[in-house]
């Protein structure tokens, strides 16, 4: 999924490419029907993390306790989380992508940032590279979101809440981007933020909901 958007006269532009349930595409990645499947990890009791399509439509639940989980549905399939193999995935993804960019950075644990600007015009302006971008990993097995934005971390933000916030991601380069930015919901302190789980927690029981409020 990818959030179109008109690029700004800058000389920056970031495209983040996310990896959405990460830990679930690296034992799914080329599987057509990869069944009731759930990965667990500690936390530091196991819970569910990620669960294919199937399995939540069975009842299984992210956040789950593995013995709830297997309780609603016992022929589940659980695996546990494989982190090496999760960061070995987003530097294959890296190297890929990297022939479309001018600059490329690794951003753990699921998101790939590209310095876009000086590749528009070779690759036909900002909506054919995201296409060819999605398409490419398509086929390779792999599902990515991906927004742009003049910050790295803009761009993450944007990308990580397409559905969260669908309208903050539809002109995230235009030049109105930093109104985009206040709509996003107040959660995203939590993704590259020195905010702690406290405070938001303080903020939302104070009735904040997004960016904008607490600017």
């Amino acid at each position: 999924m990818r959030a179109a958007c008109k690029p700004q006269a800058s000389t920056v532009l970031w495209l983040a490419l996310i990896l959405p349930e990460l830990p679930l595409q690296v034992l799914v990645r080329g599987l057509t029907d990869p069944g009731l499947l759930a990965i667990t990890e500690n936390q530091p009791r196991p819970l569910v993390i990620a669960a294919t399509p199937a399995a939540r439509n069975r009842g299984i639940e992210i956040g789950q306790g593995v013995s709830s989980a297997l309780a609603v549905v016992p022929e589940l399939n659980l695996r546990p989380r494989t982190p090496a193999a999760e960061r070995a995935l987003v530097h294959e993804v890296a190297t890929w992508a990297g022939a479309f960019a001018s600059r490329i950075s690794l951003d753990p644990p699921d998101c790939v940032l590209l310095e876009v600007a000086a590749s528009l015009r070779l690759f036909g302006g900002l909506a054919a590279l995201q296409q060819t971008l999605h398409a490419g990993l398509l086929q390779q097995g792999l599902l990515v979101h991906s927004a742009c934005a003049p910050t790295p971390l803009a761009a993450r933000w944007f990308a990580r809440n397409q559905a969260a916030c669908p309208q903050a991601t539809a002109g995230t380069c235009a030049t109105d981007w930093r109104a985009h930015l206040d709509a996003l919901p107040l959660d995203v302190l939590a993704d590259g933020s020195a905010v702690s789980p406290a405070s938001l927690e303080l903020l939302a029981g104070i009735g904040l909901r997004t960016l904008s409020e607490i600017r």
